[in-house]
Parts: structure tokens; C-alpha cells; sequence
């Protein structure tokens, strides 16, 4: 007598409605037209690409239209316990259909899943076993990963053993049989009571309902499918009469077996013979035509190769909108350093800047070392009465380009430069700001910034910088009042001070329009050691060093803007930690957090110019690029990005989210923001623990029709190292594959139509340091 298969797959073709019952777990995948299933509590509407996950022990009826196919493929409850053992701790229900958005490539993963387990199942090729296998297998990794819920706890088991499991197989294998409660206690040493309860508790029903249930679905196969009698039948399949049997059916199907042959006899099913293999077979005939072949086939095709699914830590959020207090984002002063000011006459960092204003919203470009390398031409002795030649015809050039731009300088002056020569420089400086003036006006000029700029570690006394400032200050005033000078401070979190040589400032807090200063997060954390705890001290590092500088100002009665002209988050401490570990969200959680903080945030413009001003270090990590080499965008470039592209008013932000509305819909941000070792970015099994999976609930937004645009920013969306490794070489990249590498370095964006409820909701599932930026446009 044969008993439950491991699994049975088949496509099936219903001519008249049919009873059943999911012994196992069922999945039903709509091939072509329309099917409707039934059951107690539901009746779903299947059509091409559908996917309806029905749970154990449920009666459903299933019928279809004409021309109509599906796929019908049951995995048994022993098979699946054995090899996840909280098997009955769970439910496993799911309708397409019904599916919040955001869940589209794990359906598609199931589809293709399924139609390869159906396609290995019919395959006459030696390997077709093995795949079959591994199709089942993946089916069953994505039902214990993304469709599993989780029972209510007085029904959930208490152990997890393969007691249950156990028991099941064997009452699959012997269910024709006399079998007795009584029987599998003395089995288990346990007593009757205890393993009735047990049992109960563990798969949600009780050891004779579990029973008649094998029963009857081995029944219902003879009636349909056989000539026997009622009575054979029913004996045959372990009921002990045939009164019993019709009393059973009867309670199940709400119809005796006698008026249920008589209405579906007709209906003829193929049934391979059992196999004695650990995953046996059984495919339910309709054959598979051609036509069905190349059709499942696009399932194959529309999934894109994409890393593997894996299970995440399950979030659950809701956002409600109403009485929601609002506010609008503060509009940051960005600062792109580029180093001397001749850096703008070169193609590639022109490209550069303007990419930098229109997508982040750059403001300013940061200039150092103003008077030194070329930027400013020597003094020419001529005979002419008015010069040809002028030392400022550079330094024209890049302002000219500028203001076109209408982009203004910061100019950092640092002490060092200044004391060398200070006579000459401030004589160099007069000269520059009345020429900039007269060839360009004052409304440009009076834009631009200074900060005055002395190293933390300075033999410079403290009179003598307090002395130098004020000078400075007086000269560019005298000219321009409306230009900003402002003074870096060397703030140190650790000890919640300044060092002695630099609180020269805060006896003239009349004579600071802005303070400067660092925020490093690689600056609170040893990188020779292996401590995670070390890098969870240093999260949020660049906020609570704001935040402590504000309160040490608060403290002398100094209350001015703040700068963060140089800044970072964690990166490691070489340059491949450095590429290889993404932190997209890890930039933009800071920007966020720091935008009612601060006036002003830096960046540098690229890897090249970064390195080598000043620094002989292979790798210089005080501040972040925007730019890699070649033009390729950074994550602080989309991080950035993100954060200008929001518009309108702030209805909601928590620690990994920030949901705007503005004229034509509402923009939400989700990121994944996580504080790790960056080594750690190269090891996959310790990554997967990082990924997480949120189901956003969403209360309030205005019903209607939306065009919901998704921006995905992670490692393998939009990051330049990812892409730039997977096509290295060590004999080099020519332009061709670097330009390619730039222009598929980029966030991905899926576009979808949604009818959106006051309450909606979708799933995200958000890789290490991952963002996603949606943007709902209402339709008119």
C-alpha cells in the first residue's frame, strides 16, 4: 500500500469543481486563465502567475474555466518536519494577489522555484533527481524565510525534537492500518494523555482527526479514480466500515462518498508509481506540452541574477499620519573641497563640480593653500605703460567659471601659510580681494567664507593666533563686512575640551561669524583590535561630538553656526576596507541627523586630490569624496543626493526612516544602518546577519492612484566598488570598462502602478548599510 509522498508536483487541468484536503503543505502556481479555489474561510481567483499557498489540514474546492492549467504541488508535513523542525510552530498561507509590494523578487524566486521542481520532476536525465532536489529544497528555504507565520503561543510546541515528525511518517506509511493512539505512546514512553495533548499543541490537531484526514485523501483518489466499492474502499483505507468511512467523508466535504463519485467519476488522473527513494516522485498528468514548457520558461528569464535571498531579522512598522506634527528640513550649505584654486580649470573636476551642484546641492567650493603653486602668477617686469599679463589671469578663469555657476569660494587660511611670510601674504590678500571686486562685484565677493585654520597639535602660542586672526579679521571686514570669517576649532569628544593653545577665540566671540571643526568616526576606534564593542561606541560618533561642541560653546555664551567642513564615518583603515565596506546609509543617517545641527557640511571632491594634498599616508581618511577616481560617484555622492531630493514637509522620522509629503505625493526613506568592523565587510555569513526585512505599514496617506518609484542603493545597486571589482584585471582597464563601470554604478529604480489605500503597506528588504528611497506621485 503506498503511502503520503515526500512531495507530489503535477500540472493539473480541472474539468469540474473538486474537493480536496492539503495533507502537507500546497502551492498552487496558475499556469494559464482562471482558477478558483474555495475554502472555509476564502475564495481566491487565480490567473496567470498566481501563487496561493494553502496550510495543512485544509479543505478547499478548486474549478476553473476552460483552457485554463496549474501547476499543484504538495510537500508532506513528515517530509518538511523532518528537516525544519519548528515545521508545526507555523502557518504557511499566502495569495500573490494579496502581497504587499516589495515582496516581487522573492514571488518570482518561488515561481521559478516551482517551475524548475515541475520541470526536473518530467525530465528523463540522469542529473534531473539532483535537481529536482535542489528546486524542492530552495521551495522550501523561501516558505521558512519570507511565508511563514508564526502560531499563536498556546499552540506552538514545546520542544524540538523529531518526536512529532516521527510520528507522522509512520502514520503516512501505515495509515490503512489499525492505529492507535495507544500504539505510538507505548512507542514513545509516553502516556496516552500527555501524547494527545502533545500532539494537539504541535500540529493544531488532534491524533484521530490527523488520521481521518490521510485517510480520506487516500480515499478520495479510489473514488475517483477506481471501481471499487464504498466499501472496499473504505476498508482498503483503514476506516473500520464503511458507516465509519461515509460518516468522516460526510463531516469533511459536507457530501457522502457515493454522491461524490457519482459527480466527479468522470474525471480520469495519471498517477506514477511510488519510488523508494528518500524524496520520492509523483507527477499528476496533463503532460506538460511544448507550448506549457515555453511558457513556464519566462519565469526563468525575468528573474535577474541577484544575490541569494536570505532570511533577515523581521521588523514590523506603522506610520500614522494623523496629527502628525510637521517641520521642513533645513537646507545645509554644502562644501566641495577641491584643493588650490587652478584645480577648476581642469575638465574632469569641472565635470565634477557641476554634477556635485545639480545632484547634492553644492554651494560652495572649498579652496586651500591660496596663494601658493600656480593658481596666481609671478609679477612680470615690462616695459609696456598698461600690462598685457596679469598674475590673476588663473585665478580669473576659475572665478569666472564660478560665478557662472553661481558657486562661491570657502577659503581656509591656515596659519602656517600665513606666518612664512606675513607681510607679504596679507599684501597678496588685499590686492586679490579689491581685484575680485572690481572685476567681479561685490554682490559675488561678499558671498564667500574664510576660516582661519591652525592644526590641533600647533607650536603657535596662544596670543600670537589670537593676534593673527583679529588681524585677518580686520583686513577682509575693512573691504567687505558681508564676508563670513570664521575660526577651526580642534574639539575633543573624549575629554569634552579644547586645548589650551586654540580657546584663544573665545575672548573675541565678536569676531566669529562661524565655528569649523572635524568630526571623524574612524577617530573612536582602534583598528588593531578585534572588539566590537569598541565599534558600537563609536556610532553616532559625529552627532555627539556635535552636540557636546554645542553645549562647550553654550557654556562660554558662544552661540554661532557650525561648520563640519571635515568629516567621515567608518571606513577602516586601508584602502580596500575603505572600497569594499558599504555605508551609504551610514552618511546619509548622519547628514540627517546632524541637519538642524549645523549650517554647513564638507566633502572632497575625489579620491586623487583628497590623498595627496598634505599627506603622505597611503590613505587619508578625515573627510569624505564625493568622487572616486574617473569620475566614479561615491556613496556619499547618492547619499547625498537622497537627502537634496527630499521636498516638502517632514511627517514622520524614526532611527531607519523619514516619510515627507510635498505637492504631488510623499517621498519615505528607509536605511539599514549598521556599526560593524569594517573587515567584517568581505565575510558574506556575517553580512547575512546584518540584512534586515521590514513590512511598512502606512496610515493616513490620501487614497487614490500612485506611480511609485523605488531607488535601491546597497552594495550590488549602485556601488562603485562592487561593480569595479567584478570586472578588475590585473593588466589594467581601459576607458571603455571604466566608463562602463561608472555608468552602471548607480541606484536601481523600479517604477509601479498602486492603488493606495489610506492604509497600505509593502515589504523592504534592505541589505548591510542599505537605502531605499520611494517617491508616491499621485496621479491626476
Amino acid at each position: 500500500m503506498p503511502r503520503i509522498k515526500d512531495y507530489t508536483i503535477g500540472i493539473q487541468h480541472i474539468k469540474a469543481p473538486s474537493s480536496e484536503i492539503s495533507i502537507g503543505t500546497k502551492l498552487f502556481f496558475a499556469i494559464s486563465n482562471q482558477i478558483i479555489i474555495t475554502t472555509a474561510e476564502q475564495k481566491f481567483t487565480l490567473q496567470e502567475g498566481d501563487i496561493l499557498i494553502l496550510d495543512r489540514h485544509t479543505p478547499y474546492t478548486i474549478q476553473g474555466d476552460a483552457n485554463h492549467s496549474i501547476i499543484d504541488c504538495t510537500i508532506s508535513d513528515s517530509f518538511f518536519a523532518y528537516y525544519f523542525e519548528d515545521y508545526f510552530s507555523y502557518s504557511f498561507k499566502f495569495f500573490s494577489k494579496e502581497n504587499a509590494p516589495g515582496r516581487e523578487r522573492i514571488v518570482a524566486s518561488l515561481q521559478k522555484a516551482i517551475t524548475e521542481l515541475l520541470v526536473a520532476s518530467i525530465a528523463e536525465k540522469s542529473a534531473s533527481k539532483l535537481d529536482a532536489q535542489s528546486a524542492l529544497f530552495q521551495i522550501m528555504q523561501l516558505l521558512t524565510r519570507f511565508f511563514k507565520t508564526a502560531k499563536p503561543s498556546s499552540l506552538r510546541k514545546e520542544t524540538g525534537d523529531k518526536r512529532i515528525s516521527r510520528i507522522i511518517r509512520e502514520i503516512e506509511e501505515r495509515f490503512f492500518e489499525p492505529l492507535s493512539l495507544q500504539e505510538f505512546a507505548q512507542k514513545e514512553f509516553l502516556s496516552e494523555a500527555y501524547l494527545s495533548r502533545y500532539f494537539k499543541k504541535t500540529t493544531g490537531v488532534g491524533f484521530l482527526h490527523y488520521l481521518t484526514e490521510i485517510r480520506l485523501k487516500n480515499a478520495l483518489q479510489n473514488l475517483l479514480y477506481s471501481t471499487e466499492s464504498i466499501t472496499d474502499i473504505a476498508l482498503k483505507n483503514g476506516f473500520s466500515s464503511q458507516k465509519h468511512f461515509s460518516e468522516s467523508f460526510k463531516a469533511h466535504f459536507q457530501i457522502t462518498p457515493s454522491h461524490y463519485r457519482a459527480k466527479h467519476h468522470s474525471e480520469k488522473k495519471l498517477f506514477e508509481q511510488p519510488s523508494e527513494h528518500l524524496i520520492t516522485e509523483q507527477i499528476v498528468q496533463i503532460k506538460p506540452t511544448a507550448d506549457i514548457l515555453s511558457h513556464l520558461s519566462n519565469f526563468y528569464q525575468e528573474i535577474e541574477p541577484a544575490r541569494e535571498l536570505h532570511a533577515a531579522p523581521f521588523e514590523r512598522k506603522t506610520i500614522e499620519l494623523a496629527n502628525k506634527t510637521t517641520y521642513k528640513l533645513s537646507k545645509n550649505v554644502h562644501i566641495l573641497t577641491i584643493g588650490k584654486l587652478n584645480e577648476v580649470l581642469k575638465e574632469n573636476v569641472q565635470t565634477e563640480i557641476l554634477a556635485g551642484r545639480d545632484e547634492v546641492g553644492i554651494n560652495y567650493i572649498g579652496i586651500r593653500h591660496l596663494f601658493n603653486g600656480t593658481t596666481f602668477l609671478p609679477d612680470m617686469e615690462t616695459d609696456e605703460l598698461v600690462p598685457t599679463s596679469s598674475p590673476y589671469a588663473n585665478a580669473d578663469l576659475a572665478l569666472t567659471f564660478l560665478k557662472q555657476q553661481n558657486l562661491n569660494l570657502f577659503i581656509r587660511l591656515e596659519y602656517q601659510d600665513i606666518s612664512e611670510n606675513e607681510e607679504a601674504v596679507f599684501e597678496k590678500l588685499d590686492h586679490f580681494l579689491r581685484h575680485s571686486v572690481q572685476v567681479f562685484g561685490r554682490e559675488f565677493v561678499s558671498k564667500w567664507h574664510f576660516m582661519f585654520f591652525n592644526p590641533k597639535y600647533t607650536s603657535a602660542e596662544k596670543s600670537e593666533l589670537k593676534r593673527l586672526y583679529k588681524k585677518l579679521y580686520q583686513l577682509i571686514k575693512s573691504l567687505l563686512p558681508a564676508i563670513q570669517i570664521g575660526n577651526f576649532v580642534p574639539f575633543s569628544l573624549s575629554k569634552n575640551a579644547v586645548p589650551m593653545r586654540h580657546t584663544w577665540f573665545l575672548d573675541v566671540p565678536e569676531q566669529i561669524d562661524f565655528v569649523a571643526y572635524n568630526a571623524n568616526q574612524n577617530e573612536a576606534v582602534d583598528f588593531s583590535k578585534e572588539d566590537a564593542a569598541s565599534f558600537l561606541l563609536s556610532e553616532d560618533y559625529c552627532l555627539s561630538k556635535t552636540l557636546k561642541l554645542k553645549a562647550f560653546l553654550k557654556k562660554h555664551h558662544i552661540n554661532k553656526p557650525l561648520m563640519l567642513v571635515n568629516w567621515n564615518t567608518l571606513t577602516g583603515n586601508t584602502r580596500y576596507t575603505n572600497g569594499t565596506f558599504f555605508r551609504g546609509a551610514l552618511v546619509l543617517k548622519t547628514m540627517l541627523d546632524l541637519n538642524k545641527e549645523v549650517q554647513a557640511l564638507g566633502f572632497w571632491i575625489n579620491t586623487e586630490l583628497h590623498e595627496e594634498d598634505g599627506s603622505k599616508l597611503n590613505i587619508n581618511l578625515d573627510g569624505l569624496e564625493l568622487f572616486h577616481f574617473f569620475n566614479g560617484k561615491r556613496p556619499a555622492f547618492y547619499a547625498a543626493k537622497f537627502i537634496q531630493r527630499l521636498k516638502g514637509t517632514v511627517l514622520a522620522k524614526g532611527d531607519d526612516y523619514i516619510l515627507t509629503c510635498y505637492a504631488d505625493g510623499y517621498q519615505l526613506i528607509l536605511f539599514n544602518c549598521a556599526t560593524i568592523n569594517p573587515r567584517y565587510s568581505v565575510e558574506e555569513e556575517f553580512l547575512k546577519t546584518e540584512r534586515k526585512e521590514i513590512h511598512m505599514q502606512i496610515k493616513g496617506m490620501i487614497a487614490g492612484e500612485y506611480q511609485v518609484c523605488k531607488w535601491q542603493f546597497d552594495r550590488d545597486n549602485g556601488a562603485l566598488y562592487s561593480k569595479y571589482w567584478q570586472l578588475n584585471s590585473k593588466h589594467g582597464l581601459d576607458k571603455e570598462i571604466l566608463d562602463y563601470i561608472v555608468d552602471a554604478s548607480q541606484p536601481t529604480l523600479t517604477v509601479s502602478d498602486e492603488v493606495i489605500s489610506d492604509d497600505w503597506s509593502f515589504y523592504a528588504y534592505l541589505d548591510l548599510n542599505a537605502i531605499h528611497f520611494y517617491e508616491f506621485r499621485r496621479t491626476i
